[in-house]
């Protein structure tokens, strides 16, 4: 080696790590800097706005507090509210008032008495009738002498928001309020143009909205709204219904007080694209106001430096690379043309799943065309006691042939050496999926699951085999051409051979393998002393969690799930199910789960013909089976879509 040159590699990695150091702490810098700007700038925004609007609805109720101080047609009404007569007074009060007030954009007018009565309405239709039970909560201060603003609303089926009102007391001579006058106006006109004109940017906007997230004023992205049919409302779709923005939730979740917030951390807005804004609930008005800017203009000058940054991380890298690979190293990198790993036969197309020691992959035989599962040992696992684990999980496995076991086609060794074993290719999900996504599993459906596992123990048990790692993980429900809730047995590389000259019992040598919550008592005293009653239990803990949606022991530590497992009686299932679980079921998994192997089902057949027995009286059909999937299972686009087997 040369000296020299070894010291010229230790200063290019430390120079290129000093330049990675100060580049994120330029961009972390930058970026907060950003944020703190955008946040004082939309608080500014906010306070304009809400200042805007506070002396809007002053200057309105000082003037229809003028109107109703008007001797003459404060004199109208007082007599109107006396009259017995009130048709002709009250059209001559009503064409007073729109004359006078019609300057400032009133268009409606209503008279109304303390207790809700119409006296008088520009829209005639409505005298003697009553206003809206919020419209007469709205009267409460006014009946006590203070004008009121009545802020719009959504009327039901129409395409727009109502009137914008604000309402006068009106006194007779002693003092006592004798009546109200309410001057509305269009809310699309004066109201709304308040939050137009105060639109920040290219994208940003003013908003006012009602506590259901109903917009008030009026969207910058009207037409977008009608194009794609969404409702003007602060909510986002989920499937059939909607959900609040976070600003509207955070704003309505304080509606019984005046609150404020700033959101800097880019959430979706009403049109699905990424925003940040500034909420304030005015209680006095019982409305919101909101500034919202979308994110990718509030925070474009980080865009620029998020390509500046990768620019330079793509340079460090040439640099790495040319530096510290030989040139036959970088050329052979250079000359690679990205075909797909293979291993044997195998072409290697995508990973479908990685656990500790192992990687699965979506492989095809470059022959036969046929898709399989490829579990790869990780080449770091490549242990001695690793590699013969999976090379005894291959041969032990291959010996079974019942449909409910996983198939195992072939294995070998890939060209780098790395230990592989192709099985079949699996669509489903497993039990430990089922219960999450949907729930406790109905006593008969339970029982044709456990029964078919017990198909697939019974032939492995039958060939002194005990699996040993029974849980809702290695359990898949399937659909295979057709045939749902095929159950397939997976992961075998615990399994134990009793009895024979060729046997390894690799847990002599290594940790307790496996998951404590499915372990028989015995299998945590003496790893290696279990036999086929060791699945028995497990496969009753796999049956309580089925019809309660929870585990045998609910422990915080791993202790005191080994304590439990080892001392307390666990619950009955029909204790815990949402549903009513048959008597022989029941039974059945508080046998499995017995401390004393020799209280529990003596053989795997046992338990299966019980099961028999509980599925001729409870059966699960086809029908129900078919109707199940067809509702819950979308193949290729279910999020949850699992294949073949989760990886140790």
């Amino acid at each position: 080696m040369n000296p020299g040159f070894d010291r010229a590699r230790l200063a290019l990695l430390l120079l290129l790590v000093a330049l990675l150091g100060v580049g994120l702490w330029a961009y972390r810098g930058v970026g907060d800097s950003l944020r703190e700007i955008r946040g004082t700038g939309l608080r500014t925004l906010l306070n304009t706005q809400v200042g805007t609007l506070e002396l809007w609805i002053a200057e309105r109720r000082h003037e229809a507090e003028q109107l109703a101080a008007d001797p003459g047609l404060r004199g109208a009404v007082v007599r109107l509210a006396g009259a017995r007569d009130q048709a002709a007074e009250g059209g001559r009060i009503v064409r007073e008032i729109l004359e006078a007030a019609g300057g400032i954009g009133i268009t409606a007018t209503l008279v109304v008495d303390p207790r809700g009565r119409i006296l008088a309405a520009s829209e005639a239709d409505r005298v003697g009738g009553k206003v809206t039970p919020d419209f007469l909560a709205h009267l409460a201060p006014v009946l006590k002498g203070q004008s009121a603003f009545v802020r719009p609303y959504r009327v039901a089926g129409a395409p727009t928001i109502g009137r914008a009102w604000v309402v006068a007391p009106v006194r007779a001579g002693d003092g006592k309020v004798v009546a109200a006058i309410a001057l509305g106006s269009p809310a699309d006109k004066g109201f709304a143009a308040l939050f137009g004109a105060a639109r920040p940017g290219e994208s940003g906007e003013a908003l006012a909205f009602d506590a259901e997230g109903w917009l008030l004023s009026p969207s910058r992205h009207d037409e977008e709204l009608s194009r794609r049919q969404l409702p003007s409302r602060l909510s986002l779709p989920v499937g059939d219904a909607e959900t609040p923005t976070r600003l509207a939730a955070e704003a309505v979740a304080m509606r019984g007080g005046d609150g404020a917030g700033l959101l800097l951390q880019p959430y979706p807005g009403y049109l699905g694209r990424d925003v940040i804004g500034a909420w304030r609930w005015l209680r006095e008005h019982d409305i919101g106001v909101a500034i919202e800017l979308e994110a990718s203009e509030a925070y474009a000058p980080l865009t620029y430096l998020q390509i500046g940054f990768g620019v330079v991380l793509v340079l460090i890298f040439a640099v790495w690379l040319s530096g510290f690979l030989s040139p036959k190293a970088l050329a052979a990198m250079l000359r690679r043309d990205g075909r797909a790993r293979q291993m044997g036969p195998y072409k290697l197309l995508r990973q479908i799943g990685e656990g500790a020691i192992s990687n699965v992959y979506l492989a095809q035989h470059r022959m036969l065309k046929r898709p399989a599962a490829v579990k790869v040992l990780k080449t770091q696992s490549t242990t001695e006691e690793w590699t013969a684990r999976f090379q005894r999980e291959v041969q032990l496995t291959s010996g079974l042939h019942h449909p409910n076991t996983i198939t195992i086609y072939d294995y070998g060794s890939g060209p780098g050496g790395e230990f592989y074993y192709a099985m079949e290719y699996l669509e489903g999900l497993s039990l430990a999926d089922l219960v999450e996504r949907y729930g406790p599993v109905p006593p008969a459906r339970t029982a044709f699951i456990l029964r078919q596992a017990c198909a697939s123990l019974w032939e492995a048990h039958s060939c002194g085999l005990v699996h040993r790692d029974i849980k809702p993980q290695n359990i898949m429900l399937c659909d295979i051409r057709g045939e749902r809730d095929f159950v397939k047995v997976l992961d075998f590389g615990l399994v134990k051979q009793i009895g024979g000259s060729q046997t390894r019992d690799l847990t002599a040598h290594m940790r307790i393998l496996g998951t404590p919550l499915y372990m028989s008592p015995e299998r945590i005293r003496n790893p290696g002393d279990a036999d086929g009653r060791a699945d028995i239990y497990a496969l009753g803990a796999v049956g309580f969690f089925l019809l309660t949606g929870q585990r045998l022991f609910e422990t915080e530590t791993e202790h005191d799930l080994t304590y439990q497992v080892l001392h307390t009686v666990p619950r009955l299932a029909s204790a815990c199910s949402p549903f009513a679980v048959p008597a022989e079921l029941d039974v059945l998994i508080g046998r499995c789960v017995e401390k004393d192997p020799a209280a529990r089902p003596q053989s795997i057949a046992e338990v299966a013909s019980i099961l028999d027995g509980v599925l001729v009286h409870m059966p699960w059909t086809r029908g129900q089976i078919d109707a199940w999937w067809k509702q819950n299972w979308v193949g290729e686009s279910d999020p949850g879509r699992r294949f073949t087997a989760p990886v140790p």
